[in-house]
């Protein structure tokens, strides 16, 4: 059975991006390279992510295909259609991962997108979290929990220590 999972890094007070969605602060943090993510992406063939952490991604990644051997899903209110990497849907997020969890595979990976992740847990669709916490203070940016109606209890897995990540393993219970 499918299973939908974050996987993702945050500052210490909570955010995904600065203001301006830039990353560098995470690229500046030693142990991002140790991290479990080649484990993770082996056990995932779909992942979903809004448009602005596609973009930011694909920046990163100096324009490279994004997962290519994974199917990619955009959720964009202003562009539908497919590109090399992406499939573009406009879709509500809950939606979307119903849709995909009635359908084979393999896990699916919740990329990135406050709004995204805020949606699925107020439906109780996330399964598994693994949160790399990077020792940084942002003060201000793009937040993994934005408000919402969403109060949940998780379980406690596991604890990893990257170099300056500490990594959180986490599933609902």
């Amino acid at each position: 059975m499918r299973k939908v999972q974050f996987y993702g890094a945050i500052s210490l007070d909570g955010y995904l991006a600065t203001p301006q969605h830039d990353l560098q602060w995470l690229f500046d943090t030693a142990g991002g390279d140790k991290a479990n993510t080649d484990q993770f992406l082996n056990q995932v063939d779909t992942t979903i992510m809004g448009r602005k952490t596609y973009e930011v991604t694909k920046k990163a990644m100096h324009d490279e295909p994004l997962f290519p051997d994974k199917t990619n899903y955009v959720l964009s209110r202003t562009r539908q259609g497919k590109e090399e990497d992406a499939i573009y849907k406009s879709v509500a997020p809950v939606n979307l991962v119903q849709q995909l969890l009635k359908q084979p595979g393999g896990n699916i990976w919740i990329v990135g997108g406050g709004q995204i992740v805020t949606d699925l847990v107020a439906e109780d669709l996330i399964d598994e979290w693994w949160i790399q916490i990077a020792p940084v203070l942002l003060g201000r940016g793009i937040r993994l929990f934005p408000d919402g109606d969403y109060a949940t209890r998780l379980k406690l897995i596991g604890v990893n220590h990257y170099d300056q990540l500490a990594e959180l393993h986490l599933q609902r219970k």
